[in-house]
């Protein structure tokens, strides 16, 4: 073989070899294409048009619940909110969506007030999202996740608000911890319990036990859950002094509290695992109905 056929070959080669390149560039743009496609497709149904469906379908006097947005993943693109939309409006209840900056940056709790009265909220709904801010109640923060201070302070802001307005409030899994750090109780983080968290970042679920005497075991009508879904890294640590601890779990982890509003008229309800995902509905989903219930006679009350 000349070296000019070497030459010839070695250039084939080459360009064969870029042609394969530029086929797997291109490739994996279309991928990636069709990927930001779906997701912007996602947060189009989830985010924008199934809120506005579904609160077609509720009555204008519904009870308004207000809902703060979650910052994980889901919650950006608008899943965690079409979730609870689904369940809220089951039970009757309409979300009014509340951005953690609502009440300015830093929070300021006359806004928070001003914020209730314009959007005529009459009760509130806390979901899951990253982690509590540890700084607000003594833990380590080295083994945090997704933590949003402005969100915290929005939150507890929030809440004791509602609670001296005895307005209904209804926190689920991360809600269940803000409201306990809210009233001056700590979290416990499991992922320093790797056998404890594993029992709980579940979704077959784990089983619970109601306190007989809650709320809660009052509203669901049980006192023990076989199956519960459970998808959490920290829970409630030690309960606020005027928190109660409702339910229990794998681990003695604490699975619900309980407190009063002002007066001792009022209801707040704090669920560490997610009744929203159970296929149980004549059960678990009872809980949404119940704050649907009480904030409609806040409503009915202020008309």
């Amino acid at each position: 073989m000349t070296s000019s056929d070497k030459k010839t070959g070695t250039s084939t080669s080459l360009g064969m070899k870029a042609i394969f390149t530029l086929s797997v560039v291109e490739g994996w743009l279309r991928r990636i294409a069709i990927a930001l496609a779906v997701l912007v497709g996602i947060y189009v149904l989830f985010h924008l048009l199934y809120p506005v469906w579904i609160n077609t379908r509720l009555p204008a006097d519904a009870p308004r619940i207000a809902f703060s947005l979650d910052n994980s993943l889901l919650g950006r693109i608008g899943i965690t909110d079409a979730t609870y939309q689904r369940v809220m409006t089951a039970a009757g209840g309409r979300l009014i969506t509340l951005r953690p900056d609502a009440a300015g940056v830093p929070v300021s709790t006359e806004k928070v007030k001003a914020l209730l009265e314009k959007e005529k909220i009459d009760g509130v709904l806390l979901t899951g999202g990253g982690d509590v801010d540890p700084n607000l109640y003594g833990g380590d923060p080295n083994t945090t996740m997704l933590v949003h201070r402005l969100r915290d302070d929005f939150e507890i802001a929030l809440i004791r608000e509602a609670r001296r307005r005895g307005l209904p409030i209804l926190g689920i899994c991360r809600g269940c911890q803000i409201i306990n750090v809210a009233l001056g109780g700590t979290v416990r983080n499991l992922r320093k319990e790797q056998e404890v968290k594993s029992r709980h970042m579940v979704l077959k679920g784990h089983p619970v036990d109601l306190n007989p005497d809650s709320k809660l075991a009052e509203t669901l009508g049980v006192t023990h859950l076989a199956k519960a879904v459970s998808l959490h890294g920290n829970s409630v640590g030690e309960p606020a002094p005027e928190v109660t601890i409702a339910a229990t779990g794998p681990g003695s982890v604490i699975e619900a509290i309980e407190a009063d509003s002002a007066g001792q008229i009022g209801w707040i309800v704090g669920i560490q695992w997610h009744p929203e995902l159970t296929l149980d509905k004549k059960v678990q989903q009872k809980v949404f109905k119940s704050l649907v219930d009480r904030a409609r006679i806040v409503r009915e009350s202020r008309q």
